[in-house]
Parts: structure tokens; sequence; C-alpha cells
């Protein structure tokens, strides 16, 4: 691939703003080819591809969405056929194509000859970018966003700090939450505020993953830390999609305390996480082959929005979901005693819990308001492109040779 597949053709670079009529509210004119990794599988990425159709449909972006419907190489080849031929038939048109997750930026690549495709826009969340510097795929999907029609945007500052050396500055769009989802959950908390102030039900903990992922997202070190504190009244309910393995099941049933829902509902899942006294999230981070972590964790943000205070990953990007000893808790490090310490002081303090929860409420009620979050969407995805790159080359160790300078791009 030589890098004219990824260089903007010059009628057509940038974006195509036009004043809308509503307050002054700026308007994106070109069609939006948004290319998913998945549909159907659950989790946070998927949150956020639908928020962010959601935001685009309030804003009147015209969105066409893809999915990559397989796995390898047939499936992305698969896709490329597909998102050729959805540029092909919009003649007079031009696209902006906007990539899901990383994986499928070489498809986007490209997509990019052709010239009614005016730039091509990435979504960085986290672990997907915690490679090997050294595994050939990540050096190929660096060398495409450092291309000059290629916007960076990430989940939070910490993935967008994780890959200002390899990939040059990012823009920052957060998780939000559409405005169904949103107002779902505002609903399942006034609901939910009888129970909370029933003594007699106990401490209701929860978790939320894919099924699949149970162990990167630390259920062992969660149901750990439970077991250490000794209490009889807590009780932990573990949602997520997918079908529990029988080594998931296994676990859960050695704590009898424990439980687990799959395949919640929408309506369900925000029930559950309003009636939930804390949530915890404990996902392990680690870089590499099997990278694994939170570059946001967008559960937390939706276990605030239903009132519920949270405890998040001791590492990651997480700490941006929300705020430290006023709405959520963090553990010192990823150690099961780490956890059961923050665990115990909360569970100590029912009436700083419940307190947390209405704080949280509130900041996650008006950071994150879907009207707030439609309008952010369209400027960091759309508006306003960089005019040049930069990129903070590492320092030259002593017994590297100086590399020659590039010729500054036309």
């Amino acid at each position: 691939m030589t890098s004219e597949a990824v260089l903007p053709h010059p009628d057509n670079a940038g974006a195509r703003p036009r004043t809308d009529s509503r307050e002054g509210a700026i308007a994106y004119t070109d069609q939006v080819l948004l290319l998913a990794p998945s549909r159907g599988l659950g989790g946070g990425i998927e949150r956020y591809v639908q928020t962010v159709q959601a935001a685009f449909a309030e804003r009147n972006v015209t969105c066409q969405r893809l999915d990559l419907a397989r796995p390898g190489l047939a499936g992305h080849r698969a896709l490329y056929a597909e998102a050729a031929a959805a540029v092909a038939t919009r003649a007079g048109r031009s696209h902006r194509v906007i990539v899901a997750h990383r994986a499928l930026l070489p498809i986007a690549a490209l997509l990019s000859r052709n010239r009614r495709v005016s730039g091509v826009s990435v979504i960085c969340h986290g672990s997907d970018v915690w490679h090997s510097l050294g595994d050939p795929r990540a050096r190929l999907e660096r060398w495409l966003m450092r291309q000059r029609n290629v916007r960076i945007v990430t989940a939070s500052s910490f993935t967008a700090g994780s890959l200002l050396l390899f990939a040059g500055q990012a823009a920052i769009l957060p998780p939000g939450l559409s405005r169904a989802w949103f107002s779902e959950l505002v609903a399942a908390d006034a609901a939910a505020v009888a129970r909370r102030s029933d003594p007699q039900v106990g401490l209701e903990l929860m978790t939320a993953f894919r099924l699949c992922d149970w162990q990167d997202k630390g259920l062992p070190q969660v149901t750990a830390a439970i077991a250490a504190l000794g209490r009889k009244d807590i009780r932990l309910t573990v949602c997520g999609s997918g079908e529990p393995s029988a080594e998931l099941l296994a676990h859960i049933a050695a704590y009898p305390w424990c439980r687990v829902r799959p395949g919640l509902t929408d309506r369900e899942l925000a029930a559950q996480l309003a009636s939930s006294d804390l949530f915890v999230l404990a996902t392990r981070t680690r870089p590499g082959r099997r990278a694994c972590g939170e570059g946001f964790g967008l559960v937390l943000l939706e276990a605030q929005v239903a009132g519920t205070a949270v405890v998040g990953p001791a590492h990651g990007g997480s700490p941006g979901a929300y705020l430290e000893g006023v709405t959520g808790a963090t553990p010192r490090d990823e150690s099961v005693a780490a956890l059961a310490a923050v665990l115990a002081e909360l569970m100590e303090q029912p009436h700083r819990l419940a307190e947390m929860g209405t704080r949280g409420a509130e900041w996650a009620r008006v950071s994150f308001a879907p009207d707030r979050y439609s309008r952010l969407a369209v400027d960091r995805l759309l508006l306003r492109p960089p005019q040049s790159k930069v990129i903070i080359q590492s320092p030259r160790r002593p017994w590297q040779r100086a590399r020659p300078a590039r010729t500054p791009a036309r």
C-alpha cells in the first residue's frame, strides 16, 4: 500500500460544514460511512457506536453503518466491498469514513483512494491500541494513523496519551449515552429510591461485562475481596452479554451470595444498575499481544446516571469516568487486599454510599447530557480537522543512527 492510499484529495479535503437554522448550530453536509467491528455482541464499544449513531441522527447527519460480519481476512474483504459499493452509489456526495475500531483502519485507507472520500476518523478506545511495539499489524495501524487525512479520536485522555509518541495528537470524545438509554437509566433510578432506603434488604453489589471476558474483567478478584470481608449481608450480581461458560458458572456456584443474570434487556439492566448500592469494575490492565484494560469504562458512567456509586479499576483511564472520593473510589493497586480495603471502607458507611450515588447522578447527568454529547460528537469526529500532524519522536539513543529528515508533504 502506498502513501497515496491515505492522502487527501486537494479538491475535497476537509469537512463541509454549513450553518443550521437551529440556534446557529453547525450542520455537516457530507455522507458519513461508519465502519463497526461487530453488532449484537454487546460491550462498551458497541454502546459507543450506538451513541455516535444517535448523536448523528439528532444533528441531522446522514450516516450509514456497516458491520464486520465475521473475523479474519474474508470478513475484512467483504466489508471493504460493501463499503466501496456504498461510496460508489452515492454519486455527487462526499463521504467521511469513521472507523469505530483501529483494526478496520486498513479498509478505510483503501476507501480513501476514492475521490469521494474526504477523510477518515479512527476511534481508539483503550486496550485495542496497547499492543506490542514489534507487532507488524500494530506498526501498520500506527503508520496509517500518522497520515494527514486521518483524524485520531480517543475515548479518554489516558488513551490519547498512550498514542502520542507513536501516532500523534488525538481529539477526545468520551463515551456517551443515547437519549433513550439515558432516559431509561434516570427512570430506573427514580423507581429504585424506595429499595435503597430499606436497611433490611442488605447491600447489593453489581458488576457487568461481556461474560466471555470474566477473568480479564477481574471477577475472581471481586469475589475474593467480598469473601475476605466476611459479611453475610452482601450480594453480588454479575450481568453481561453472551452465554456464561461452564468455568464461569462453576466459579459463581462457589459463592452462595453470588448470581449471574445474562442477556438482560436494556430496561432490566437499568433496573439492576439502579437497585444496586455499589457497582464494581476490577478490570486487569496489561499491554502486549493480549492487551487488556479500560480506556474509559462506559458502564461506570451508566451506573452513575442510574444513581449508583462506583469502584473503578486500579489502572487505566477509568478515573475519567467518575470523581474520585465524590462519586466513586479507586483501589491503590490490582490486588485483592487493595480492593477489599476499599469495599470495607464503603460498606461500613451506607450513608456515604447513598450520598456518592446522589452526587454521581447529578454530575453524570449534567456532564454527559445527550444534547451536549451530540454537539461534541459532530465536532470531534467531523468538523474542524487539524491543519497538520505533530508527531513527537522518542529521544535517540547514543547507539542509534540519526534518521534523515522527511520531506514535508505538499
